[in-house]
């Protein structure tokens, strides 16, 4: 995909009929693909899913405010199937909104294939940044609370029962979530990528 291919993103700020219906079709894709995970051997308490490829895709055609509506729908659909008190969606949306944007404001900022690289790295740096702020503040109190009785201890012996090193917060935070993310952020670039590069024709 040469720098010229990736100049024919759509322009000007008023959406049209098919860019509607895409990002309504891709809110629908993501929320989907929210219910596909797959296991990261490395940390078993932890699985992958892609469903933040949709909300980058129209991020980059459509702009980035198009991507955080996607994330915004796709959560909020999930919040009516799901059973963590709606934790797990702001967390969601905090942390996939912040990677769509990281990505998608440095690509648009000059559109080329060079930028969007740098996005991509931009974006999964503001993914694992983002993912121990939203962790240690809001996700881990709220599920200790919520499921462990506010018992810490009984998180970090779960936790520690698959990585022995995970003792406290700042051990699972730095030794689980952040590899983690970091392994997610390289995921969802490369998968936006070559998803992108094949069907963004179809999309302008």
């Amino acid at each position: 995909m040469d720098n010229t291919q990736l100049q024919g993103v759509k322009k000007g700020n008023v959406l049209n009929a098919k860019a509607v219906t895409t990002i309504g079709f891709m809110s629908a894709m993501a929320f989907i693909l929210m219910f596909v995970h797959f296991p990261v051997k490395f940390i078993g308490f932890l699985e992958l899913e892609i469903s933040d490829v949709p909300a980058l895709i129209c991020a980059l055609t459509y702009g980035p405010a198009a991507g955080v509506f996607v994330e915004l729908v796709k959560n909020l659909l999930h919040a009516m199937t799901s059973s963590t008190a709606t934790v797990g969606e702001i967390a969601n949306f905090i942390m996939s909104s912040s990677y769509v944007l990281g990505v998608s404001l440095v690509f648009w900022y000059s559109k080329s294939q060079k930028r969007l690289q740098k996005g991509f790295f931009v974006g999964t740096l503001l993914l694992v940044f983002t993912g121990v702020v939203v962790n240690y503040f809001i996700t881990l109190p709220l599920y200790i609370t919520l499921y462990f009785g506010g018992n810490e201890s009984a998180l970090y012996g779960m936790a520690s029962a698959m990585i022995p090193a995970i003792k406290d917060m700042k051990t699972l935070l730095l030794i689980g979530f952040v590899p983690f993310n970091i392994v997610k952020g390289a995921v969802l670039s490369i998968v936006t990528y070559y998803v992108w590069k094949k069907f963004r024709k179809f999309m302008v």
